[in-house]
């Protein structure tokens, strides 16, 4: 059994355009959730009396937060990154844990507020901003592609990997 394992960490490196269609998928799951989440705080909203957006977006932070690590820790691929076919494990080719998953998801919380904000500037201040915002993303995407194992920055400090991991083909014949 752990030579599946090692035989699936050793593949080769998920790439970036498998990465973001796992991400749009999972995004798009997460989105629906949320919908979900905010018809409920609508609901209570209006038997407080008033809006609760702070505790909505604790919520819909935590909602990500369950997702994602949920399974990440159990089988290594959310719902888009078994369609995407790629798994998360950690260096060593093992599965991920609850403290590894959760600094990742901080950590990519992180960038995504920094994003975020810089767009919020940029949209404030204009084309210089655009500018260095959209640069900015870029090398970020550009060095993570450098890298050998393709690491991003949430992977890197999570000790995470990305790898390519096709379907097994069924086979009892």
């Amino acid at each position: 059994m752990t030579v599946a394992v090692h035989a699936t960490t050793e593949g080769e490196p998920a790439g970036l355009f498998r990465r973001l269609g796992a991400m749009i998928y999972d995004g798009l799951l997460l989105l629906a959730i949320w919908m979900v989440l905010g018809l409920l705080f609508v609901f209570l909203g209006n038997l407080v009396g008033r809006p609760m957006i702070p505790l909505q977006f604790a919520v819909n932070l935590l909602a990500a937060w369950l997702f994602l690590v949920g399974f990440w820790t159990r089988t290594g691929q959310t719902l888009g990154m078994q369609t995407w076919q790629i798994r998360l494990r950690d260096e060593g080719g093992g599965p991920v844990t609850v403290r590894r998953a959760t600094l990742r998801y901080l950590v990519a919380l992180a960038q995504w507020l920094l994003l975020l904000f810089a767009i919020h500037l940029a949209r404030e201040y204009g084309a210089a901003v655009t500018i260095a915002v959209t640069t900015l993303v870029l090398v970020g995407l550009g060095l993570s592609q450098l890298h050998p194992r393709r690491l991003m920055l949430h992977d890197w400090l999570s000790g995470t990997v990305l790898v390519h991991a096709p379907r097994q083909a069924s086979g009892a014949h």
